[in-house]
């Protein structure tokens, strides 16, 4: 569970300095195991959920999703659909707000 946690937490650190180096139209706040992205009333909040190991994530194109980190790829996939992969998901919506 540690692992994941570091891991979980190294993901968001890296996704918070992708918007703030990236999407100047962006707001972005860490707190405690949340990230929230926003762009007037449009929020995403990107959330450590340590009881399944997993990062939710709760966008305001795509709705809600759930990802699992895979360690022979490194990525985080989603749960309920396997070609989703948070990072790839998130800038693609991002990009979209501009």
């Amino acid at each position: 569970m540690d692992n994941f946690k570091e891991t979980a937490d190294k993901t968001l650190n890296s996704i918070f300095e992708m918007v703030e180096n990236n999407y100047d139209y962006l707001d972005v706040d860490f707190e405690d195991e949340n990230l929230k992205i926003e762009k007037e009333k449009q929020v995403f909040i990107l959330s450590i959920h340590n009881p399944s190991s997993q990062i939710w994530l709760s966008s305001p194109i795509s709705g809600a999703h759930h990802f699992k980190f895979v360690n022979n790829s490194n990525e985080w996939i989603g749960t309920r659909d396997k070609n989703l992969n948070l990072i790839e998901m998130l800038q693609k919506e991002l990009d979209s707000l501009k």
